[in-house]
Order: structure tokens, then C-alpha cells, then sequence
């Protein structure tokens, strides 16, 4: 899919230009530099030559084994994201420059994670290398149609991803202090990739309230975690939800109140017919999931029958 901006992404996008600049700036300013080769414990290895891989090798729930693949194969398919924003960001605006510091901080996601796999032997080798190669070969990622939508995604996406590594860091073991530091370190920098998009979009809605507003709207109604690409996609999400990891009720909570708070969405102003059907539409998606979570906590609170 190639996609087009419209005049009016085309207008947003120029007069964001000054907030994507000090918006980096203030990304730049809070550096956090870490080397992926001084997370892992490298003498900790065994060879799968010497010694096949067992699930005993590093004990774990499913669902936990479920979001370490899945996290993983996300990252993997960088390339692919990078694409997608590439194609969104003028080689003469700053977005560009942004987009290259994003795409070489995310990179060493995937290199630190699949090391300390590796080495703690916490993943099946052959599973995850034959899931990488399908992942990759589908390059699946989002698609979004103007910028507004693209800004309003990654600030959801990149919030639920520093939820999801945050939250599998807290289901290891206690004693797994490396993939528990490596995993917090992974979600610092979502944290911080976080906070430029929620922040952009922010500054979107001062400019252009009305198409920002349909822009939040049509992506938090289709919102989906990257890697549907990913082999049994489905049955590892509901794996992970079911460990308590990122499911609705995360997203609910985690992603789209703060989110959603922060742009102030309720008490936007001078909004088009157009908005404002979309401010409804958003309002019916949230209560709807705020529906959904409370019955899967009410049936989760239910007595196991005898």
C-alpha cells in the first residue's frame, strides 16, 4: 500500500514542524544510553549444540513465554515500521531527522532481548527463528492514511508497548535480575518515544482540533498491538492477556484513559459535524470496552465451581 498524504496532512504536517523540532530537542536533552552487550551475562550460555532446548531449561507460564516471543518478533519487524514513517516524512523535515534517531534506538530492542533469550534459553531457538522469518516475509504493520492518523497510532502503540515489556519484566522471575533490568531498560525508551507522540499529537489537536479528532477517533476504534504478522498471533494474545501481561483491560486503563486525558478529548471546541460524530463514535468504543473489562473482571472474580 503506498500512501498519500492529503493537502490537509500535508498543511498539519508543515505547521508541526516547529513541535517535532522541539519536541526532539527535548527527546535529545534526556538521553539514555545503554549498550545492549553489557546487559547479558555471556559466560551464563550453553550451546544448543551440546544441549537441545526444553521448556525446564527457564521455567514459565505460557502467556509469559507468549509475550517474550511476541515483544521480540515485534521488534524484529523494524524495518518495516521505519518504512511506513518514511514514507510520511519529507527528507526536508524534521520528522525525517526524528524518524532515524527512533528507528536506531528501537534496533537495539531486538538485540538485547534476543540475546538474553538465547542465553537464558527462556525461548524454544527453532520456534522463534521460524516465526521471525514468517514475520518478517509478511511485513505486516499498520497503514496509516494521513498523518494525523500515524501520530495518533504510534502515541497508542508506543504507550501499550512500554506497558507490555514493563509488565512481562514484572512476571519473570525475582531472580532473573538481567532480563528483568534489560526488559525496564527496553521500556524506558518506549517511555520516551511515548512522550514525543503523545506530545505531537497534542500539539496537533491546538492546531487542527476537528481533524485530529477524527483521527483519534478512527484509531483507537481499529487499534491493534503491531505483529498480527506473527505466527498464532492470536492465541499468544490471548495467552498474554490471560497472564494479566496487556489485554482490554490494559488498554483500557494504561493506554486510553491516560491518553485520552492528556488530549482532552471531551472539551475540544469549534469542532466540525464531522468531529463531533467522531467524539460520540469514541466515547461509545471506550464505554464499550469499559463494559467488556468490567465483565472479565466480574467473571474472573467468580468461585471455580467444585
Amino acid at each position: 500500500m503506498v500512501t498519500r498524504l492529503s493537502p490537509r496532512s500535508t498543511d498539519l504536517l508543515t505547521e508541526l514542524a516547529p513541535d517535532v523540532e522541539r519536541l526532539f530537542n527535548r527527546h535529545l536533552e534526556a538521553p539514555r544510553l545503554w549498550y545492549p552487550h553489557e546487559q547479558i551475562d555471556w559466560g551464563a550460555g550453553t550451546a544448543f549444540s551440546d544441549r537441545a532446548w526444553s521448556p525446564t531449561d527457564y521455567p514459565l507460564p505460557d502467556g509469559v513465554r507468549s509475550s517474550i516471543y511476541v515483544n521480540l518478533l515485534t521488534e524484529d519487524n523494524l524495518p518495516y515500521y521505519t518504512n511506513t514513517l518514511t514514507r510520511m516524512s519529507p527528507s526536508t523535515h524534521p520528522i525525517a531527522d526524528w524518524n532515524h534517531q527512533w528507528t536506531m534506538e528501537e534496533n537495539r530492542h531486538a538485540m538485547v532481548i534476543r540475546d538474553w533469550v538465547h542465553i537464558s534459553r527462556c525461548i524454544d531457538p527453532v520456534l522463534l527463528e521460524d516465526g521471525r522469518r514468517v514475520q518478517m516475509f509478511q511485513a505486516k504493520v499498520p497503514a496509516p492514511e494521513t498523518f494525523a492518523d500515524l501520530i495518533c497510532y504510534v502515541a497508542l502503540q508506543e504507550r501499550a508497548t512500554q506497558i507490555a515489556h514493563r509488565n512481562t519484566a514484572a512476571h519473570l522471575p525475582k531472580d532473573d535480575k538481567i532480563g528483568r533490568n534489560l526488559l525496564g531498560l527496553v521500556a524506558g525508551d518506549e517511555t520516551k518515544h511515548y512522550l514525543f507522540y503523545r506530545d505531537l499529537t497534542l500539539a496537533g489537536f491546538a492546531i487542527d482540533p476537528s481533524v485530529m479528532m477524527v483521527a483519534a477517533a478512527k484509531q483507537v476504534s481499529a487499534f491493534a498491538m503491531p505483529g498480527t504478522g506473527i505466527p498464532g498471533f492470536t492465541r499468544h494474545a490471548v495467552r498474554i492477556a490471560k497472564e494479566g501481561i496487556y489485554g482490554i483491560g490494559q488498554f483500557a486503563r494504561d493506554v486510553l484513559d491516560p491518553v485520552l486525558g492528556l488530549w482532552d478529548v471531551g472539551h475540544l471546541e469549534n469542532l466540525s459535524p464531522d468531529a463531533e460524530r467522531a467524539r460520540l463514535d469514541l466515547a461509545a468504543v471506550v464505554a464499550r470496552l469499559s463494559e467488556s473489562v468490567e465483565r472479565l473482571a466480574a467473571k474472573s472474580a467468580r468461585p471455580v465451581p467444585a
